[in-house]
């Protein structure tokens, strides 16, 4: 009888006795088109997590010799945040093949449910991925000025790379990676039957918590002129209609300190039906 009590009590004493087990969380950060894992370092996102507790696990890249992470963890924090890097200008489907193998690896290391957290295209990248390629465990999905329905800013710059003499004025400029980003740009068009966003809007979404950082400021100044405010809302999207919490931002497109600040806040809050 005794033995039988203390291998029920074991789970729950491991629990309470082991710090950091219990209540540990994982955030793995996603970038955007153009952008790489330190983004969220120097637009002060990382920095601001910290600041609320958060330790900082480091950024993965892939590699020839595979995918390589020079931050050395000091036991196992409670709540660790991983940026990482993708090839940004690439289709959907292409980085979200990718974020598979860094997902798998940090789960194998972290052996929890994972958060994961996408800025602009990187919150579809994240959606193909929970849809297509979903092999670990995840508690929820934060995007941040993601366009979930398009915008269209992808149809225009599509359109724009289809005329030669514009295609040869932007490889001449630098801005090659434009050029190359053309099958990103059609995954990114305004959501209409046949095309891809209207597919991916329209598959089963596990279900998980799901949370839409929003820009949403209606100052010339701070406006997100790349992604409209209403593609932003994950609520918009079909098979998620009604079950994203939506969190305003007055910042711009682009990463901020204050988007730190409301991942913070996010991870904090209990949604009410996870407290029933």
């Amino acid at each position: 009888m005794k033995k039988n009590i203390l291998s029920l009590l074991l789970p729950l004493l491991i629990l309470i006795f082991t710090p950091g087990l219990a209540w540990a969380k994982t955030i793995v950060m996603i970038p955007g088109f153009q952008a790489q894992g330190m983004d969220w370092r120097f637009n002060q996102v990382t920095p601001m997590l910290q600041a609320n507790g958060w330790v900082d696990g480091g950024n993965y890249n892939m590699t020839t010799a595979g995918i390589s992470n020079d931050t050395q963890l000091r036991g196992r924090p409670a709540d660790v945040m991983f940026t990482l890097n993708l090839p940004t200008a690439a289709a959907i489907a292409t980085q979200a093949a990718i974020l598979n193998n860094y997902l798998k690896l940090i789960y194998q290391r972290r052996r929890e449910p994972l958060v994961l957290v996408g800025h602009s295209a990187g919150g579809v990248v994240a959606r193909h991925w929970l849809v297509t390629s979903a092999q670990v465990p995840v508690e929820a999905l934060v995007t941040i000025a993601t366009p979930h329905v398009g915008t269209p800013m992808a149809e225009l710059t599509r359109v724009l790379l289809s005329n030669t003499d514009i295609l040869n004025l932007v490889n001449k400029l630098g801005f090659k990676h434009l050029a190359a980003a053309k099958s990103l740009l059609a995954d990114l068009q305004q959501e209409k039957p046949g095309n891809y966003l209207y597919w991916l809007n329209h598959q089963p979404h596990p279900a998980i918590r799901y949370a839409a950082i929003v820009r949403s400021s209606d100052q010339a100044e701070s406006m997100d002129f790349i992604v409209p405010e209403y593609s932003q809302d994950m609520n918009h999207v079909y098979a998620i209609k009604d079950r994203a919490e939506r969190w305003n931002s007055t910042d711009s497109h682009f990463l901020s300190a204050n988007d730190g600040h409301l991942l913070a806040a996010i991870m904090d809050y209990i949604p009410q039906e996870a407290v029933k």
